[in-house]
């Protein structure tokens, strides 16, 4: 129940067909109604009127962001528009908008939802999206055929430069390359462990040095002989070469103590997902190279792109990138066969964090 004569919403219907800004404008103006709304107590625990409230302010979002998609050159001529359509639901925490698709035989599809549309919380969910099995030689057709794919990428890329995304790259290939983000099975960690007694010249500085080779740093200390955790007083730093060292001014109250520098690493080169990329792009005529950083590995592509990957030992997560950030894993997988190969092996004991 809106009054479209109101001057505010009166502006969100004129103005252009920005997802992101519209989304923005409907959600401050619902916070506003819901807060006169819930400071009354005829309607503080009246659910059924607050979803209408939410639900009507979520309807105009919609209608907005099919504008949107209408206007868009490559989605408003495509034969996919002609099947889709909108829908706004009811969820226990607010409202989403469900993007349908009507099949030749009339039946509907949801193929992804924009959950708690008009909450700062607002992302992409799919149902019936295409996942990598859906483009292997071996699995069924999509519901979609191809030549409706640019226009459906074309949506996701839209929704995504308003920031709305899905939350994990197991739900669909219709999401960026770039900065897909997920966890993976880490060896164990070893231990490195070096003492240094400090002396009584208080012009030399105080450093530990221990060889971790290959291995990154996962957390580290430096105790006392009394087992005080005097790390904090001084810095890390790691070598090219791969020393680790942790260096301290000299301190009067450290002189003659024998300080135990531990530090806890993994040997990134070991990750099963690595080795197995290493050996399907091999296989490819492909070079992995390894990045000035460590735990940052590089593909040369024959397009001239790179595909970086970077390994966070300390949280355990494995990050792709990739210089054009609107291309898609469908797209990438597609050109490149080996990357969804890889991806769609590693992806199957992923972690989602």
């Amino acid at each position: 129940m809106l009054n479209f004569k109101q001057p505010q919403l009166r502006d969100v219907i004129e103005a252009p067909a920005d997802i992101a800004q519209v989304r923005t404008n409907l959600a401050r103006l619902y916070q506003q109604k819901r807060q006169l709304l819930t400071d009354k107590a005829h309607w503080a625990h009246n659910d059924a009127a607050l979803f209408e409230a939410g639900a009507s302010y979520t309807r105009l979002f919609m209608d907005k962001m099919w504008e949107a998609f209408n206007e868009d050159k490559l989605i408003g001529d495509s034969a996919l528009i002609e099947h889709l359509w909108l829908q706004v639901v009811q969820q226990e925490h607010g409202t989403a908008v469900n993007v349908n698709y009507a099949d030749e035989a009339g039946e509907n599809h949801v193929l992804f939802a924009i959950d708690q549309a008009l909450h700062v919380q607002a992302h992409l969910t799919a149902h019936e999206l295409p996942v990598l099995a859906d483009i292997t030689d071996e699995a069924p057709d999509y519901l979609i055929n191809e030549k409706m794919f640019p226009a459906l990428l074309q949506i996701i890329k839209l929704l995504y430069a308003a920031d709305l995304r899905f939350r994990s790259p197991k739900e669909t290939i219709l999401q960026p390359v770039n900065d897909l983000h997920f966890g993976v099975k880490f060896p164990d960690a070893k231990t490195f462990t070096a003492t240094l007694k400090v002396s009584n010249n208080v012009a030399v500085p105080v450093k530990i040095n221990v060889e971790i080779g290959h291995y990154d740093v996962r957390s580290f200390q430096v105790v006392d002989e009394t087992g005080n955790d005097v790390t904090t007083i001084g810095k890390p730093h790691v070598s090219a070469s791969g020393t680790f060292s942790w260096e301290a001014q000299h301190l009067p109250e450290l002189t003659n103590q024998t300080l135990t520098l531990t530090v806890e690493a993994v040997a990134i080169d070991t990750l099963p997902c690595l080795d197995n990329l290493f050996v399907i792009a091999s296989g490819n005529n492909i070079l992995m190279r390894t990045g000035e950083q460590v735990g940052s590995f590089q593909l040369e592509l024959p397009n001239k792109q790179e595909l970086g990957i970077t390994v966070n030992s300390q949280d355990e997560t494995l990050t792709l990138h990739y210089p054009d950030a609107d291309t898609q894993i469908y797209e990438l997988a597609k050109t490149y066969s080996f990357f969804g190969e890889w991806l769609e092996a590693t992806l199957k004991t992923a972690i989602i964090v």
